[in-house]
């Protein structure tokens, strides 16, 4: 669920500088709003991606644990919701109704997006400054905005977006994970996740950025740490990837670019496209004219291109 900025028309880029006290105001709201929680704070929270390595950030990604937030196991269930100022009664409503419209998520995964659904209502109901979209939830992520704040906590007359990104957090780290680009790149964070998401595709397994890999046809879960997954994907691959190639966009374009047959490499490009043409982001520079030889064939329609997309000419 990483797809850029989904609040277009509500949010805006935040200044690095503007980070840590539009954070801290946050943070402090929902301390407010949930006084038996003690995890509002960037030791529980970290920012993920390209957040403060660039003088720009598109939006703020937060990672944190599952057991932090809601444990799927834990018996006692109405003193857990209670420190969330939630209810048993609505919670299995919420998880009645995503069950009885489920075809593959487990019960764990819909008792998370149950009490997630749940947590935003409550936020959306109660919080002065916090807004979250509903309709996105998932069992791993929360997207919101909230009002910038500067040095000296006034607001900027801007919001950003800040989502949440759940679960294992050492996954999360690996699957959200970003290099510092040069300021002139026009590559994110997201280009170089989508670009590792597709290539997993490829090889026949579904990438979850909250959980791990799975086989994609028999919906077996295979690995839920980076070092296993990656060994799996170059067993189908036949490529020699590590945590560090993966690590950047343009080491980890290079490196299939060079090891990865013709056939299996168009494969992932059209993948890839496909994934960004409904993603809020440009397509990297070093791709754009694969992109234009594309389009056609895969019917991209660059809805989603920023304005200032080189791409807008051949639209």
């Amino acid at each position: 669920m990483m797809g850029g900025n989904v609040f277009a028309d509500k949010t805006a880029p935040i200044l690095r500088e503007n980070i840590l006290p539009t954070l801290t105001a946050y943070f402090a709201e929902l301390e407010n709003l949930f006084p038996h929680q003690v995890i509002f704070n960037i030791h529980y929270f970290e920012t993920l991606g390209s957040v403060g390595k660039k003088p720009v950030s598109g939006d703020i990604d937060l990672g944190i644990s599952n057991h932090y937030i809601f444990d799927v196991h834990n018996d006692n269930l109405p003193n857990q919701l209670k420190s969330w100022n939630l209810t048993v009664p609505e919670f299995e409503q919420t998880f009645t109704l995503l069950k009885s419209r489920a075809k593959t998520a487990s019960d764990d995964q819909l008792r998370m997006k149950a009490f997630l659904l749940n947590l935003v209502r409550y936020i959306n109901l109660h919080a002065p400054n916090i807004h979250c979209d509903e309709k996105k939830v998932t069992d791993s992520s929360i997207f919101g905005y909230y009002p910038q704040k500067d040095l000296n906590g006034d607001d900027t007359g801007e919001c950003v977006q800040i989502d949440w990104m759940i679960g294992n957090l050492d996954w999360i780290r690996f699957s959200y994970y970003s290099a510092a680009y040069p300021d002139d790149s026009n590559v994110k964070g997201l280009h170089r996740t989508q670009l590792m998401l597709s290539a997993f595709q490829v090889a026949d397994l579904s990438f979850s950025h909250g959980i791990g890999v799975r086989d994609k046809t028999t919906k077996e879960w295979l690995a839920k740490d980076p070092v296993q997954a990656l060994t799996i994907l170059n067993e189908r691959l036949g490529t020699t990837l590590t945590t560090d190639i993966v690590a950047d966009y343009y080491v980890l374009g290079e490196t299939l670019a060079k090891q990865l047959d013709s056939e299996k490499y168009s494969r992932m490009l059209d993948t890839y496209f496909k994934i960004l043409d409904s993603t809020r982001a440009d397509i990297p520079d070093n791709l754009q004219e694969e992109w234009i030889g594309r389009k056609d064939r895969l019917v991209l329609t660059g809805k989603f291109l920023p304005e200032d997309s080189k791409l807008k000419v051949v639209l």
